[in-house]
């Protein structure tokens, strides 16, 4: 795939996510959301679909770069998730000033079975 095509099924994928979205909101209110109280007006909310379309676009389009999406599909499910691996790739980095998080042990821990077995 392009980066191109990539770029287009993120969007695509972020677009699902927003109009599923956008269209319970207006269930949920009755009406267009922006009109009811406590609801963003018309351009804050646009803004902020504009922002996630371009997230899950550009999402895509750095994966595929990698090889990491095969196909359509793949890069539609990045578009959706977007939001979701920001945040996820997001708590790998640890803050300035923070001190980095010690991995946890992988495989058996001191003083259980798989140790005794390995004693000799």
């Amino acid at each position: 795939m392009t980066g191109l095509e990539c770029a287009v099924w993120g969007l695509f994928g972020g677009f699902a996510v927003e109009g599923l979205e956008f269209a319970g909101a207006i269930r949920r209110t009755g009406g267009w959301p922006w009109r009811q109280p406590n609801e963003p007006g018309p351009l804050p909310l646009a803004v902020s679909v504009i922002i996630r379309l371009a997230v899950g676009a550009g999402l895509a389009v750095a994966i595929g770069a990698t090889g990491h999406i095969s196909g359509a599909l793949g890069a539609v499910a990045v578009g959706v998730a977007a939001p979701l691996i920001i945040e996820q790739v997001a708590r790998q980095v640890p803050l300035a000033g923070e001190p980095a998080a010690e991995p946890e042990p992988v495989g058996p821990t001191a003083g259980t079975a798989g140790d005794k077995a390995n004693e000799g």
